[in-house]
């Protein structure tokens, strides 16, 4: 569930920022666009919140596609950084670290991350069933205590009016005595709630049309929409925002549907029957409901949007606009939870793994074979190496220094790190940091205890190493790298395999480090790498 909620996380945080520079910019559209069409990029908004749709992995794939065509196509390919990574917004490892809670059965492990994700679970469930246990409530208001209306007139002018908009649906108009506004309800069988009240039959038509449009453009469903977009991203205060500024549009839009090629008495007219019903009692409306009388604030941009007397353009490139940002935010924008243990190793499971769980569970998630071909190297170094260099049989351009991003305390730190070579492998040292103390061995120049060294396993299975590991006290944790503690000292271990061969990237560092050296060891074990001789002249 952590990961459906980090990515509804993304999906408000994009939306959420595009929804707020709308709203910034309301007053300056509202004057030279058409209101629908800012009702329109809601609705995209809405549908973008609920479906959280995933275009990342489409779009990265698009991209490697044509860089190897035209690799294919080209002679010679001209050496360029690989740009397709996504920003993303790393979680801090206290959010991710485990949280043991005792229960009658035994302990479970949660994290932060996780309750997270269940209160927003339940925020959204219980919004929803304020909403819904409402709406059927006043349903079954109108449903006791409701008059339905066989009015000559009214019945009359309805099917009129029925005939003009094209509208094929039976509605059953209602009078209910609790009503503060006319209103339409009903999202499978239409019902028309008319308040208690004598209108004249000017008033009558207006207010008729302005419904029967609500129910024309489905406007009820469309508020179930903004309301579930709501439900989920309860916890943004720019989606509730926005959903405000949603209904508003919605009333703006229904507004220039009934006055649409009338002329400026008409609109008059129409102004008018909304000025006759400020001094009514405006309660707090249904989210399901559709509502003539609304707040003074926002009769009075109504009354302004109804007398404009100037034509509005169209607003279809709002509409593109909005849905090419949704695009590119979703794509630059993501989460991933820190692969890093925050908790003490004394928490780690008492017992050790076995030799093939190891192998299995790990090898398949953490550590992916290591390999010296193209792929890997694009990988390891954000480098493309041309066709000359590939069909010579040299598989990688390795850049001097690289820069290695570290999240300390949910703060990222930047630290320039130098290229190390070493017989068969390289990997990339923060400068300054580190000095040699061996042959594939390394000491923290600060803490002489940090240390991060790199064994070959050589024709050795990765079972066998495994074996090898595990007896020697490392252990398979829930987060990250085999682990194992020695007195005040922790101790992990990557593996990488290749052609047979294994090799492991070892390094340790004091437990009370764990926020500092914890942090940035993972990171240096993830710049691992082979290279063969043939490379040494390709290094820039």
């Amino acid at each position: 569930m952590t990961g459906i909620f980090l990515l509804f996380l993304e999906s408000s945080i994009s939306v959420g920022l595009i929804a707020a520079g709308l709203i910034l910019l309301t007053p300056f559209l509202n004057k030279r666009y058409a209101a629908k069409w800012k009702y329109w990029v809601w609705i995209f908004l809405s549908v973008r919140l609920i479906i959280p749709f995933e275009v990342t992995d489409a779009f990265l794939q698009t991209k490697t596609q044509n860089m190897e065509l035209e690799k294919d196509n080209a002679a010679v390919v001209p050496r360029q950084p690989v740009s397709l990574r996504r920003i993303v917004v790393e979680m801090p490892a206290q959010v991710t670290a485990p949280i043991t809670m005792q229960f009658s059965a035994g302990s479970a492990r949660v994290t932060l991350l996780d309750l997270a994700a269940v209160i927003w679970l339940l925020g959204s469930l219980a919004f929803l069933a304020v909403h819904l246990v409402s709406y059927l409530l006043f349903k079954r208001q109108v449903r006791t205590a409701g008059i339905v209306i066989e009015e000559s007139d009214v019945q009359l002018l309805l099917a009129q009016l029925q005939q003009e908009l094209n509208i094929k649906s039976d509605v059953c108009a209602v009078e209910f005595p609790g009503a503060s506004s006319p209103m339409m309800t009903g999202f499978l069988k239409p019902v028309l709630i008319l308040p208690q009240k004598q209108y004249c039959p000017r008033q009558l038509y207006f207010i008729l049309k302005h419904e029967l449009v609500h129910l024309k453009r489905r406007d009820v469903s469309i508020k179930l929409l903004f309301a579930a977009a709501n439900a989920v991203h309860w916890f943004n205060p720019l989606i509730w925002m926005m959903q405000k500024e949603a209904v508003i549009d919605m009333e703006l839009s229904c507004d220039e549907c009934v006055t649409r090629g009338a002329d400026y008495a008409v609109r008059e007219a129409y102004a008018e029957t909304l000025l006759a019903t400020l001094h009514e009692r405006c309660t707090r409306g249904n989210r399901f409901l559709t509502r003539f009388y609304s707040e003074k604030q926002i009769m009075k941009m109504r009354f302004r949007n109804i007398l404009e007397r100037s034509g509005k353009k169209r607003g279809i490139f709002i509409l593109i606009a909005t849905v090419f940002l949704t695009a590119v935010l979703g794509i630059q924008t993501g989460y991933s939870a820190a692969k890093e243990n925050a908790e003490g190793i004394s928490d780690l499971p008492a017992e050790q793994s076995t030799v093939a769980s190891l192998a299995a569970d790990k090898l398949g998630a953490d550590y992916p074979p290591v390999d010296s071909t193209v792929t890997d190297v694009l990988e390891n170094t954000g480098t493309v190496p041309s066709a000359e260099e590939e069909a010579a049989g040299q598989d990688s351009v390795l850049e001097r220094t690289k820069l290695l991003v570290f999240f300390k305390e949910g703060e990222a730190e930047e630290k320039r790190a130098e290229l190390v070579t070493e017989d068969g492998y390289f990997i990339y040292l923060p400068e300054g940091d580190w000095r040699q103390a061996g042959s594939g061995e390394w000491t923290g120049v600060v803490n002489e205890q940090v240390r991060l060294w790199v064994t070959h396993f050589e024709n050795e299975a990765i079972e066998a190493v495994s074996e090898e590991i595990a007896a020697d006290g490392y252990v398979v944790p829930e987060y990250g790298d085999l682990t194992k503690l020695q007195g005040d000292m922790i101790y992990k271990v990557r593996l990488y395999v290749f052609e047979g061969d294994v090799w492991g990237v070892f390094y340790c560092f004091p437990s009370e480090a764990e926020e500092g050296w914890g942090m940035e060891l993972p990171v240096i074990a993830d710049t691992f790498g082979l290279w063969t001789a043939a490379e040494s002249g390709h290094i820039f």
